[in-house]
This record gives C-alpha cells, structure tokens and sequence, in this order.
C-alpha cells in the first residue's frame, strides 16, 4: 500500500479536482501544515485574479480543459510508506538542513500548474474576443442590408415622391417620401465639409416642432441616407449644423428645408 505526499495534492485541491475522500484528508493536512496553507491561498488567488481579468463567461467545458492540463503536467511525486510498512534502506530521507531544497522543488510544478490555467483561460479569452468580433461584424453587415432594404422599398414604393430644394450657402436635398413605407429617404450634394467637431443633422418638422431624423458625415459629398423615424406626421425635412454626435433640438438655425407632399 502507498500514499501520495499531501504536499503534492495543493494544485488539485485549488481547482476542486480532489475526490471527496482527498479533499477531507487533504483539509486535514491543512490544519497544520503551514506551508500547504500558504500555497493553497496562493494558487487560489491566482486563480481568481485570472478569472476577473478575462471578464468572459467560461464554457461549460472549461473545467475539464484545466483539469486536463493539470493531468498533462509533470508532477513531482513520492511515494512515502504506509502507516504499518517498515522503509527500506532507499526510501530513508536524508537529513536536510532546512526545507528550502524541498520547498524550491515544489516550485516547478507550482508553475507549471500556473501556466495551464493561464494558458487555458487566455485561449478562452481570445476565442471570446474573435467570437464577439466576428458577431459584431455580422450584426453590422445585417444592419447595413437592412438599411438598403429600407431604400430601395422607399424608392420602388407606388406611392413614393420627390421633392428637390435648393440649401442655403450652396448644395442641394432631395426627399423621396413613401406614406405606405411610413419612411423618406434623402439625398444630399454640394454641402461644404464641416470642422472635426460638426456634423450635418436633419429633422422631420412635426407642427411646427423639428424631431431628429438621423446624422450625416461632416463631409457628405453625395451622400443617400434613410432617415430615422415615422413620416407619418412630418411636413417638411429639415437640415442643420449640429456639435459631433448630434443634437435633440437644433442649436443652430436650419440653413434648408424640403417640404414634403401631404
């Protein structure tokens, strides 16, 4: 009969990879072993710090992927005898001035089980981040085609029509409304590129009251945008110079309109 050395089982017991019957004797060990007690605390901490710093949720199987890294680690091991066996003359340890041989070597599996979890919970991460990327990129795409979508129904609508209007300071907005669509769309030329911290706004006009309808680039150039929101009550598009990242009321007057047909 032989007993692994409690001092070898500090890495299992941090990530609960001990069966019930190691854990209880394990703790028991802990009770009085000073230096596993340290240890433990240490990997745990460890542990814990790496978990926050990835933020991510774990998959289901991550517990078996570290489990599987540590059971791939070289682990210092000795065999001590049982409570009834007599050493042979091999296994009787030589006398030691202190512990710091045995505790140096205890170090390397120490880091080698450090390095697993960091190894496992770093590919987690990245495949997280790639995941989230690659979702942020698709969901984009899809808002894009939506949009387009969007447009083209407007302008192939029966009942779209268009209304063109000179700006002031030079440019031209055209509108194409669709009321069974309930959405306009608006083209825009000629306006003159803003400074970094502007940007062009237009605004459906309800009685009276302009209700934001979407930004546009400093520099438009030839720009076609589906304006935001229901046409439903608008009269008229409107268009103004607003700070970076727009505005919920116009802080300049607008500089153009285009009414749209009833």
């Amino acid at each position: 009969m032989s007993h692994v050395d409690p001092h070898e089982s500090s890495g299992a017991y941090a990530l609960h990879a001990l069966t019930e019957d190691e854990r209880l004797d394990f703790e028991r060990h802990l009770e009085w072993c000073e230096s596993c007690s340290r240890e433990v605390a240490e990997l745990q901490a460890t542990v814990a710090l790496l978990g926050r710093a990835t933020a991510v949720t774990p998959p289901a199987a991550l517990r078996e992927e570290v489990l599987r890294k540590v059971a791939d680690t070289p682990q210092e091991t000795r065999e001590t005898p049982g409570p009834h066996e007599v050493p042979g003359p091999q296994e009787v340890p030589l006398p030691q001035a202190d512990g710091t041989a045995r505790s140096q070597a205890r170090q390397l599996p120490r880091l080698a089980l450090a390095a697993s979890v960091v190894a496992v919970l770093a590919a987690v991460g990245v495949a997280t981040w790639q995941y989230r990327e690659a979702e942020d990129a698709r969901a984009a795409t899809q808002r894009a085609q939506e949009r387009q979508d969007s447009v083209a129904r407007v302008l192939t609508a029966p009942d779209v029509q268009v209304e063109t209007q000179e700006l002031r300071g030079g440019g031209t907005a055209t509108v194409a409304v669709s009321r069974s669509e309930d959405a306009a769309t608006l083209a825009v030329s000629g306006l003159p590129q803003l400074p970094a911290d502007k940007v062009y706004e237009a605004w459906f006009v309800e009685d009276g009251t302009p209700v934001p309808a979407g930004l546009l680039s400093r520099n438009p150039g030839r720009q076609l945008s589906l304006l935001e929101g229901s046409v439903d009550d608008a009269t008229a598009v409107a268009l103004s110079v607003e700070p970076a990242g727009g505005s919920p009321q116009p802080t300049t007057v607008p500089f153009g309109s285009v009414d749209l047909p009833a």
